[in-house]
Parts: structure tokens; C-alpha cells; sequence
């Protein structure tokens, strides 16, 4: 039930990398260890912040691990994602391992075209300008995407496709649920 990061230490990643059929982009190893941006500020200046990767990804980990997956209402959700033989989300997790990987635009398109995250069987890609949100933010988003590993459809179009979203409503992410958000 570890978390691995697919970081590049030393210009190499050695953790394999899903392909993803997606025109839009693809899962890379985050650049390093640290990540910095410039984000915006009241009156249009722009701040430099940096993040550590995976101290940001280790804590919003430990509240899946440590908060979601022992609270018993997200444990119910988890199990009715599949009628017949569910999981919950603490058996999800004691499976094996899950792998973190970074979004990134394939030519052509920009940050802008990314989604918060995908996944591909056990791994994950986030925008990595979500490790610059507060960490709650970043564990929803964990917590949606683990609702799709346990058989939450990724079919926009499809009956409960909202159904990764509404984990937030019983995972202890009420406030980060986002009506409306299919697949």
C-alpha cells in the first residue's frame, strides 16, 4: 500500500510509465524533486512558490490512508462501486501499491488541456499544479481517482458517471466535491 512517486533523480526515473490513449497528453516522471511556478497575486503581481513533490504527495497521502480509508461511510461508498464483490477503500489500497506520475501536455496542446488527473490501472497522473493547492485539495483528487480503481466508470456519458466525484461526499471531502464533474 506504499505511495511511489515517479520523480527523476539524476535525470533518469526508473519506475515504469503507463501509455495512455490520449490526444491531449500523456504520464511522465515528475522533473525533480522540487517544482517552482509563478503564481498570480491580488493586484496582478506573481509570486515564485516552490513545492517539494514528495513531501506535498506524502501528505495528502496520509490522509487517504490515515483518515478516508478508516472512516466507514467512504469504506460504503467504495464497496457499492461495484455491485457484486466491491472493494473498499482500505482493501483497494492493502492490493498493492500505487504510483504518482506527472501530466504533461503532448505538442500541441498546453497545461490548460489538462484534466486534474487520470489513471491507468494502479497509476495515477496528476497536474502538477495541484502540488501547489492545499494539501485536502490534493488527496480529493486522489480519493476521485481511487474511486475509478475500484470500478468508478470514466464514461462521461454513462449512468453515475459522477459516481469518482461523489466519493468526495463521503471520503471527509465534502467541501472539495464539484457538482458536475463526470468521469
Amino acid at each position: 500500500m506504499a505511495l511511489i512517486i515517479n520523480i527523476k533523480i539524476r535525470g533518469k526515473s526508473n519506475v515504469l510509465v503507463p501509455h495512455v490513449l490520449s490526444q491531449k497528453y500523456r504520464f511522465v516522471a515528475f522533473p525533480g524533486e522540487e517544482l517552482e511556478a509563478e503564481i498570480g497575486q491580488p493586484g496582478g503581481k506573481t509570486l515564485l512558490k516552490r513545492v517539494k513533490v514528495r513531501h506535498q504527495l506524502n501528505e495528502a497521502w496520509r490522509f487517504v490512508t490515515g483518515h478516508a480509508a478508516h472512516h466507514k461511510a467512504c469504506n460504503e461508498y467504495f464497496r457499492s462501486l461495484k455491485p457484486v464483490g466491491g472493494r473498499t477503500l482500505k482493501e483497494i489500497l492493502a492490493e498493492g501499491d500505487i504510483t504518482v506520475h506527472c501530466l504533461e501536455p503532448k505538442e500541441g496542446h498546453t497545461r490548460e488541456d489538462l484534466p486534474d488527473a487520470d489513471t491507468a490501472g494502479r497509476d495515477i497522473a496528476i497536474d502538477p499544479s495541484l502540488l501547489f493547492e492545499k494539501s485536502i485539495e490534493l488527496s480529493a483528487v486522489l480519493i476521485h481517482e481511487l474511486a475509478h480503481v475500484a470500478g468508478a466508470t470514466t464514461d462521461r456519458g454513462a449512468p453515475h458517471a459522477d459516481a469518482a466525484e461523489q466519493a468526495l461526499n463521503h471520503c471527509l471531502c465534502r467541501a472539495q466535491f464539484h457538482p458536475g464533474v463526470k468521469g
